[in-house]
């Protein structure tokens, strides 16, 4: 796939915990150019691109205007909010200008009229659009790419424990449940009831993809701890007898048995929960097959001092998440018009960071 010679011209869309994450990176990889900066809140609207990252200015203005956004005709714009406004992307696409999103979109498999109406958009301006997914898309990328190791494929798994003592956003976690009455200790739903988080089912269909299965049905199972004592994280209370921990199991089934599942373990604390789940922090991936492969991904911060201005694993997954999108631009510019997935791509690596 031949990449562009020139810097590919990029708008940056929000710098909330992802998007200030990769608000940096733009500014500094050589292949990339700051051109544009979305602003959700207006404490950032009118300041230099550069102050918002905490670095020199670069005379690129954060706005709220996405006409003067799209009127400027970048590459691409790295598009990060909370959540996907697929109308304002399909204006995007339409304008002829590429999108990579960390938004709640992998494969659209869960998305079908979303992604139909990227995809005719995309055709249509001449465009792609790729979803790296809000979970550090990565991952997911090498429990698919292992497998190239095996003869044969019985099963996959992925499974995610994280200490979230250190992700301080309350509305979210209220939003799934935590602190909230343990009503019930296992719950079980499918892609059409879930809410939210249908990325996690598309994660599924991305690594079933990659082994040529596809998936008959798709479930995920909740299963629910509650705190054994009151629980003060500072930014949010978590009663004693309140979900504080939840562990979301989510399967791909094919020819009627578990090809895929992807196990997510998030606490509120590490000795005082009931169940309180054991496991390894970070990401393990299991593959059965022949041979057997095992592998496991952990972060942690740089031990080369100054290296990092993170503080903790959860702000260095945010990184991840963020990077795994920056580093696809290049890859998305040039590829064919229309909704392409990660495995689609050829392998990104952190093309010129060294530093």
């Amino acid at each position: 796939m031949p990449l562009s010679e020139r810097p590919l011209r990029v708008v940056q869309w929000s710098t909330g915990n992802v998007g200030r994450r990769a608000l940096p990176s733009i500014i500094d990889l050589p292949q990339l150019e700051l051109v544009g900066l979305h602003a959700f809140s207006a404490d950032k609207v009118g300041r230099d691109a550069g102050e918002i990252a905490g670095g020199p200015s670069t005379g690129v203005i954060a706005t709220d205007n996405a006409a003067e956004l799209i009127a400027l005709q970048p590459d691409c714009i790295s598009y990060m909010p909370i959540q996907i406004d697929y109308e304002l992307v399909v204006t995007f696409l339409r304008a002829g200008i590429n999108v990579v999103t960390t938004g709640d979109f992998l494969t659209g498999s869960c998305h079908a009229r979303e992604r139909a109406l990227l995809d005719e958009a995309a055709r249509e301006g001449g465009a792609t659009f790729l979803g790296t997914g809000f979970e550090p898309g990565f991952v997911n990328l090498a429990a698919g790419f292992l497998t190239g190791a095996c003869r044969h494929v019985y099963s996959v798994k992925i499974t995610e424990t994280l200490d979230c003592t250190t992700y301080p956003v309350a509305a979210a976690w209220r939003a799934m449940g935590f602190g909230g009455p343990l009503t019930e200790q296992s719950v079980t739903t499918t892609p059409k009831e879930a809410k939210y988080g249908l990325a996690y089912f598309e994660t599924l269909d991305l690594v079933a993809g990659m082994i040529g299965a596809e998936l008959d049905r798709k479930e995920m199972v909740v299963e629910l701890a509650a705190a054994t004592k009151d629980l003060d994280l500072g930014w949010s209370h978590y009663r004693e007898g309140t979900v504080a921990g939840q562990r979301r199991i989510y399967r791909g089934f094919f020819n009627g048995r578990c090809l895929v599942e992807l196990v997510l373990c998030w606490t509120m604390s590490d000795d005082s929960l009931d169940p309180q789940w054991s496991g390894l922090e970070g990401f393990q991936i299991e593959i059965e097959g022949e041979p057997r492969v095992e592998a496991t991904i952990k972060y942690s911060l740089p031990r080369l001092e100054g290296f990092s201005d993170e503080t903790d694993v959860m702000s260095l997954l945010m990184v991840s998440t963020a990077m795994t999108a920056v580093h696809a631009i290049p890859f998305v510019c040039a590829a064919a018009p229309g909704v392409v997935l990660m495995s689609e791509l050829p392998p990104t690596g952190a093309r010129h960071s060294v530093v």
